[in-house]
């Protein structure tokens, strides 16, 4: 938004001035002859109030009640006509209006309580509620992308034509002051451990405005050795269905083409989550099964921490609404108020967007599909998404709702076809190192997101540097053994040499 006032707010704007301005200047100075106050006082003011008059005959109105303020306007010869819901009595004129005409004065004791003067019918003038201008917020400090450490001073510049309440600065999506008057800074400590890092600056108008700018940080690492070099492994270890207990790094065996591997990281649970929630919404899930959806992401949603973030996207045969990615689990869900289910089904395209959507972001990727059906109306086939997958980490889990297999064909496949397309999908979720669940109802799909979240906090993240790398493009074939023989071990076995 640039803030330009349209050509209908300007001419009226100009109309309003000029209907004040020509007839309704300040009266020159007068002599006040004896008895005039109680005169004045009879017109319905009480005697020895607080209306003072200088020796020009202008009345001073600051610290006066904004209506007895607009009272006296009026006996100027102001036609105005307000509503006591919005002059309140308890507003007061806040600072002694400049200026030769009842125009400029009238604006300017006005414009602290976020209102302003109108045309109104038969020469009358209208105070209304104004509207909220454009706030340009520049974070001004720290840099983006780059580290940050130990104290850091965040500053930030807010321009508008709309009165600042308040702008409240933020590191990782907490508050960490709130500041009502220029200058907009504050230093703050973020520790000693250099990690990406948001740090953001909201400014609220008195009016309603809104602005707000984000700056993110990364943490100091190479970025060409990691990519190129560090293998991380995403494991989930469990025992008759729940949770292992505490490994330790020496529990654990990988081999990469059949050759052992020295573990060089060991973490569980501690790596950031980014997660794209991949919700069908085509026709069959109408109603209750697209709510429950949507309710259930609220509560995966809500089990973010500060470094973790998310998106949002629901599709049918087209994507029907997608938010960007944040760790706020409210701003996330606002922006998919009122969409309903509608279409076919397009769920390799929608799958294959989502894995690519994690390249470029940090963390252990997730994607987290929810859906009823197959897919329909794709432009790829399964084969296409799993070659995606093959090339990246990103873990995929896939919530499905009436998981018998149906047979069918459509526009673009026989029921044969379709049915591959079905077995594929199921395989390339095994080979992500994510997993299927299936719901036999909607009930259920709240609970299962609770599971993924507390399955993906329990995992282990193992790293090694692979030995004869060839970067060839072939397939390398990945096992992780643990001392535990009861223990289930779940991962991804095997990543394109490239």
């Amino acid at each position: 938004m640039s803030g330009r006032p349209s050509v209908g707010a300007a001419l009226r704007r100009s109309l309003l001035a000029t209907a004040l301005i020509l007839p309704l200047a300040f009266p020159v100075a007068r002599a006040v002859p004896p008895g005039a106050e109680s005169t004045e006082a009879g017109r319905g003011e009480a005697p020895g109030n607080e209306r003072s008059v200088a020796a020009s005959g202008r009345p001073r109105y600051a610290g006066r009640p904004l209506v007895e303020a607009l009272r006296d306007l009026r006996q100027r010869g102001l036609n105005l006509i307000y509503s006591s819901d919005l002059v309140r009595s308890e507003m007061r004129v806040e600072e002694e209006p400049r200026g030769s005409s009842l125009h400029s004065v009238l604006q300017q004791i006005l414009g602290p309580h976020g209102l302003e003067a109108q045309i109104g019918p038969q020469g009358s003038v209208l105070i209304v509620q104004r509207g909220a201008e454009p706030i340009l917020v520049t974070l001004e400090s720290p840099a983006s992308d780059h580290p940050v450490f130990g104290p850091v001073e965040i500053r930030a510049r807010v321009a508008s034509e709309e009165l600042i309440e308040s702008v409240v600065l933020l590191v990782d999506g907490e508050p960490v002051d709130v500041l009502t008057t220029p200058p907009y800074e504050t230093v703050v400590d973020v520790g000693d451990e250099t990690v990406d890092r948001r740090f953001e600056a909201v400014a609220r108008g008195r009016w309603g405005g809104l602005g707000r700018a984000l700056v993110e940080t990364r943490s100091l690492v190479i970025e060409d050795e990691v990519d190129v070099s560090l293998k991380q492994l995403f494991v989930t270890v469990s025992r008759n269905g729940d949770p292992s207990p505490e490994l330790g790094r020496e529990s654990f065996t990988v081999f990469d083409n059949g050759r052992r591997q020295e573990l060089v990281t060991f973490e569980r649970g501690d790596v950031p989550i980014t997660a794209v929630l991949l919700l069908d919404a085509s026709e069959s899930m109408r109603g209750d099964p697209l709510r429950g959806a949507l309710d259930g992401s609220r509560a995966f949603l809500s089990h973010l921490s500060p470094l973790d973030e998310a998106m949002v996207m629901l599709f049918s045969d087209r994507t029907l609404a997608a938010t960007g990615f944040s760790s706020e689990r409210d701003a996330l869900m606002a922006e998919l108020d009122g969409v309903e289910a509608s279409g076919g089904t397009a769920l390799n395209d929608h799958l294959y967007a989502a894995l690519r959507l994690l390249d470029e972001r940090r963390g252990r990727r997730v994607v987290v599909l929810i859906s009823d059906g197959a897919d329909v109306l794709s432009a790829l086939d399964i084969e296409d998404v799993a070659w995606k997958i093959r090339r990246g980490d990103a873990l995929i889990y896939w919530l499905r709702l009436e998981a018998e297999r149906q047979s069918f064909s459509s526009a673009w496949r026989n029921s044969e076809q379709n049915s591959a397309e079905w077995v594929g999908l199921e395989a390339a979720v095994a080979d992500s190192g994510g997993r299927i669940v299936n719901l036999r109802s909607i009930e259920q799909i709240e609970p299962a997101l609770d599971g993924i979240m507390r399955e993906l906090r329990d995992q282990y993240v193992l790293g090694y540097y692979p030995t004869e790398r060839l970067y060839d493009g072939d397939w390398r074939r990945v096992v992780v053994k643990v001392a535990d023989g009861r223990a289930k071990v779940r991962f991804r076995d095997g990543y394109v040499d490239h």
